[in-house]
Parts: structure tokens; sequence; C-alpha cells
């Protein structure tokens, strides 16, 4: 693993990309991306005077007056081809656990001991003997020395990163302080001198104070980061979902005219992928160009995580005000150069004629109109509270019960389903049959009021504009305002058994909405046009049981809880199976089922993608990571007294909040 990680850390930031050669004198663009010097000067050789093209992001950067020698050097480079040399030799070359037993040889005797310390300072690994040597000598005793185990355990990190480096041009002293007036770092000498009237402080103070502000605006750009891989996405997937739509209202409307308009059904075909292989030009055009966007978050991300990890306090405020600007310009509004860059893409219905079959063939095929519509993530999407339940060892308390079985208000009947809506009130499927309805709590968990349904509701999902999806009602959705008044109904075609109801509903960060009915899976828009479906009775990787129940995380991945199989399946957006987790059984990683009685019920994720599971049969709540490992049991009958969690959702102050069958209760739990 040591291997592993030495190999990526070189290959992610020790290897100039132009030349692919460990790094000679790297110097670093104001777009943060680092080359060796050697190579941007052969590049600028090509290029207009006192101007180049960063070869990562393509962006114009102004060289300064001395060229391409007058850049910045790249600090961080240098401290990471220092740790990777204080590794041993043995660690980096991957030998096995006997060898490095055996340590690594002092490099500062001759006699060839086992090195036991290493001196921070002189950069020397040290044999007992050399080190009380060294200790003793009044040049070295005030040195850092550390053991050789906390090299390899990583806990000399702080030590190596502590070191400062960065001495005054003008005095050769360490740097020991800012100077808020200049914005310069300077040494103690500059303090009583050139300084000593201006505001100046502690340089790791002011180092603090710019990490502070740095991190608060890398969050920023983390998400500008998610939006680009959304929108991505959806150049992905909304240009392929409409050419199939239309290609198949086309071959439907053919069918009626199979023989007089099979040339002009043909031709029309022909003109619909014309289209698509222009439109494909434009696509990857805009795909390249979210690419080097999406390159350049990940590159200011991956650049300011290691400044922020492995940088002195001289050597953040050396790049702070680059590294502020170029932050505060990657954290701006993308939408109008998507706009831009979109402008010409076209969208494309298709609109079949009226008449009898017979007469005019071509115009009963029909054409293919065009309108331009700049792609933009949409505005409306599902209520997703910020927390996380993760995979440290954080344990759930109860906080309150509330609720009990009957018709009354506050009191359940069945309660399959929880949402809690963007004002934080909560929202519960509650059915039965001759009564069903939904309940909204106020988040302390006492009763608003409840909306009276014609219709038995098994789930619903609540949207960032304050509408519900509820499912349940035949192969319909029924939207609710945020009064809980119904607005539409949005009718879902193409499911393969006709006595099967909508079951699981969410929506996701493209503004699809996903439900399930029967074993089949659709992604549908507001309209209800099928975008994409699949699934398929039976217990494969593409198929499914009868009654599932989904979530979608920030990846606009499909999770299935799929009971009749015992497990959880995980889709890419476009239906590609990923990875499943559990299994039937009462063990830590399996999914509990009884026959003839239901299995897992609801599942959620939290904000970094945790997957949340609610085992009924087991009476115990499952936490799987993003990538499908068992993490642990959050909720269980022994420790939290659970009694078959249904339902299950996360407010936006952090709680838990779980339904229960057949005691139909609400509980609400938090982490302590």
């Amino acid at each position: 693993m040591a291997s592993d990680a030495t190999s990526y850390i070189t290959e992610k930031f020790l290897v100039c990309q132009v030349c692919l050669e460990d790094f000679e004198q790297p110097k670093m663009l104001p777009c943060l991306h680092t080359f060796c010097q050697p190579c941007l000067g052969k590049l600028q050789a090509t290029e207009p005077a006192g101007k180049l093209d960063c070869p990562t992001c393509q962006q114009d950067v102004p060289l300064p007056q001395n060229g391409v020698r007058a850049l910045k050097s790249n600090f961080l480079v240098g401290k990471l081809c220092e740790i990777l040399q204080q590794q041993p030799q043995q660690q980096l070359r991957g030998e096995t656990s006997e060898a490095r037993e055996e340590g690594v040889s002092c490099t500062t005797c001759d006699i060839g001991n086992s090195a036991q310390f290493y001196c921070v300072e002189c950069t020397d690994y040290l044999c007992r003997k050399c080190n009380d040597t060294h200790c003793r000598f009044k040049v070295t005793m005030s040195h850092k020395v550390v053991a050789i185990q906390d090299l390899l355990s990583g806990k000399a990190v702080a030590e190596l990163r502590a070191r400062e480096t960065s001495r005054c041009e003008d005095h050769h002293e360490l740097n020991k302080f800012y100077c808020d007036t200049c914005h310069r770092i300077i040494c103690l000498h500059c303090v009583v001198t050139a300084h000593k009237d201006h505001q100046h402080v502690e340089i790791e103070k002011a180092a603090e104070r710019e990490r502070a502000m740095i991190k608060a605006k890398l969050t920023t750009v983390r998400n500008a980061e998610d939006l680009h891989e959304k929108w991505i996405q959806q150049l992905q997937l909304e240009w392929s979902s409409e050419v199939q739509r239309t290609e198949e209202q086309i071959r439907k409307q053919v069918k009626l005219i199979i023989k007089a308009a099979k040339k002009a059904g043909n031709d029309t075909i022909c003109q619909l992928h014309t289209m698509n292989a222009a439109r494909k030009k434009q696509m990857e055009i805009a795909m390249e160009a979210a690419e080097m966007d999406l390159a350049s978050a990940r590159s200011c991300v991956q650049f300011t995580d290691n400044v922020l990890d492995f940088g002195s306090p001289a050597e953040v405020m050396s790049v702070a005000g680059e590294l502020t600007g170029w932050l505060d310009q990657t954290a701006e509004d993308k939408n109008t150069m998507e706009a831009e860059l979109t402008k010409n893409f076209v969208t494309i219905t298709f609109d079949p004629p009226a008449g009898e079959v017979e007469q005019r063939v071509a115009k009963l095929v029909g054409g293919i109109n065009q309108v331009r519509t700049p792609l933009q993530l949409p505005l409306i999407t599902q209520v997703r509270p910020n927390v996380v339940i993760g995979n440290g060892g954080t344990r759930l308390e109860h906080v309150k019960t509330i609720g009990k079985g009957g018709s009354g208000d506050g009191q359940f009947l069945y309660p399959t389903s929880l949402a809690v809506t963007a004002e934080g009130d909560i929202v519960v499927t509650d059915r039965d049959k001759d009564k069903s309805r939904l309940q909204f709590l106020l988040k302390d968990g006492s009763f608003k009021k409840k909306v009276d349904l014609g219709f038995q509701p098994w789930c619903v999902a609540a949207q960032t504009n304050g509408e519900l999806l509820v499912t349940g009602d035949g192969h319909r959705i029924h939207v609710l305002d945020k009064e809980g008044s119904e607005s539409r109904v949005i009718q879902v075609t193409e499911a393969a058994k006709t006595g099967d109801a909508t079951f699981g509903v969410a929506v996701d960060g493209l503004g699809r909405i996903i439900v399930t009915i029967g074993h089949q899976v659709f992604a549908i828009s507001p309209s209800g046009d099928v975008l994409c479906k699949f699934g398929g009775e039976g217990q494969g990787q593409h198929q499914l049981g009868s009654v599932l129940r989904l979530a979608i995380n920030s990846r606009n991945q499909i999770i299935i809880s799929d009971y009749d199989n015992h497990n959880v399946k995980i889709y890419d957006p476009t239906g590609r199976h990923l990875f499943t987790c559990g299994s039937r059984g009462s063990g830590p990683r399996q999914l509990h089922g009884k026959r003839e009685q239901h299995w897992p019920h609801c599942v959620i994720t939290d904000s970094e993608d945790n997957i949340i599971v609610a085992d009924h049969w087991s009476h115990r709540v499952s936490l799987f990571s993003r990538d499908g490992t068992f993490i642990r049991h959050v909720l269980t009958q022994e420790e939290h007294g659970l009694r078959g969690p249904m339902g299950l959702a996360l407010t936006h102050d952090g709680h838990l909040v779980v339904s229960q069958w057949p005691c139909n209760t609400i509980i609400f739990f938090h982490g302590k």
C-alpha cells in the first residue's frame, strides 16, 4: 500500500505533464498548474512575446517581465519530494515486513547499523549511537529528531510540515512574521527596521487566518465541482434520451402507414441521425470545455488540500493571494458559460400530422422540430438535508417517541414512509384499507396537519420547490403543493404489469423523477415522458423483486432496496448495474428475511452518500459506505428498542427519524 501511495503521489504531483518526467525547476502558473521551467521555456518560444497558454487548462498566462524564470517556484513539489525521500527505502520498494524489520541503515556512520531515528533538520537517518552523539553536539542538539516508527506510521507528518524553510531575501533569517501593511512575510530584522511602523503578526497566526478563509472558499469550489459533474451527466443523458424517445415516436407513427410511409419514415429517421451526428460534435466541444472546468476545479481542490495539509505557514502565505483569487474565480457561477456553450443546442420533438393515412405520406410521417435550448442544471430537485451518519463510532441516542396505533391526529395506522420538506416539516404516509392520508409533523414531532387522500399511499418524496410526490395509486404519481392540495397527476406509461402500483419515488440532481412499478424502475421527466427504464423479474444484477424502494445519491446513482431479493442494488443514472450490497440472513452484513414476510424496507443516503437501510424483520437500521462496504448497525432492537423499522428520514437539524410498524410509532434519534 505504501508503494501504491508513493506511485500515486509521484504521478499526480511530481511528474511534469508536458515532458512526463520528474519536475526540473518546477514553476507554478497563476492557474495553479505546475510544469518544468525548461518545458515552459520551449512552449513560450512558440507563443507571442509575453504570453503563454497553460498546457492543462488552456488559459492565457501573462508572463512577468523576466519571462518564465520569474514565475513562482512550486514549493509543494519540493516538499513532497522531501517527504517521499524521508521514507525508508525498503518501504518505498514495497519489501516484506520481515525485510523492514532490519531497518534502514544509518546515513552518518560507516558501520551499517540499523537507523532508529531521523533528524528533521539534517534529513539524516541515525542509529542509536549516532543519535546520542548528534544530541550532544552544540550545533545539532536543538534539532528535532523523530523515531523511525513515527515516520512509518505518519505521526511525524506534523513535524515535517512545521519545519520552516522560508528565509528573508534581505537578511537571510527565518521569516517569522507577516506584514499586513505590505502583505509579505518578513523576518525579525525586518520588523525592527523597514517594517517597524507597519501592522504585523506572527506568521503562524496569519497562516491560520488565511487557512480559515481558504477553507471557506474551498467549500464553495467543491460545490462547483459537483455542479460540473452533474452538468456533464446531463449532457450525456438529456440528448440521448430525446433521441431515443423521438425515434420511438417516429417508428410508432410509421407503423400506422407501414407501406406508404416506409420510405418517408426511413428518410426522417436518417434526418434525425444526421442531426444527432451534428449534435454530437457540438456536445464534444461542450463536453471538452466542461471537462476542462472540472479538471481545473479538481486541480484547485487537490492543490489547495496539499497546501493546507503540507504547507508551512510561510509557504501558505506565499501563495495565499494567488490561491484566494483563483478560488474566487473558480467559485463563480458557471451558468453563463454553460449557456454560451450550449446556445446553439436544440431540443427535438416529433409532430405527427392529422389526416388520412393514404394521403401525403411524407406529411403523415411528420417532421422534427428544433428549438434552441441551452442546457442548465434543474432548479427543482429532492430535498437533501446536509447530515452525515458516517463511518465513525458516533452512537445514536434515543430522543423521543411519538404516536401510537389509531386513526386520530398524531396516531398512525401503517406509517410506510417519511420525507422532510425544505421548511423542515416531517411528512408521514399513513395507509389503511378504510383511511389513507399524509400527516405533517413539526420538526419537534408535534402534529401540524393532515391531508386525506383518495388512494392508499406508499411513498413520498419532498422537492426543493415545496411539492410532494406521492405514490400508490395505480401507475400514477400525485403531485401536491406546499399546502397539500393536489396540483397535478403524472401518468407513468410503459409499465410491464398493469396490476402493480407506483411505489418507491425520488428525484435526482438532473430533475428526473425516479419511480418503481413492480420489478421495473423508470426515470421520467416532470411531464411524465419516460427517459429510460430498466429492471426485470428475477434475481440477477439487472433483475429485481416486485416491491422496490429507492434513493438517489449526490452522483445521481440510483440505490434500490429490493426486499424480495434481500439486498440493495446500486445503478448508474442510465440503469447500468454497479454493485450489490447485503444478502439474506441475520448476520452483520446481511438483510434479514422471513418466509412470507417483509424484508428490507426504506433506503436513504446521508450527505456523504453513505447508504442507510431499514432492515424491518431484524429490527435494525444498517449502514453501508458509498461503495457498498458494510460499516455497522446504527440502530438495533437490543440497544435502542427498535421494532420493525419501515420509513427513514434525516432532518435538517441532524436527527434520524424512523417510522415503525406494527407498533405504529415515530422515533427520533440523534448522534452523541
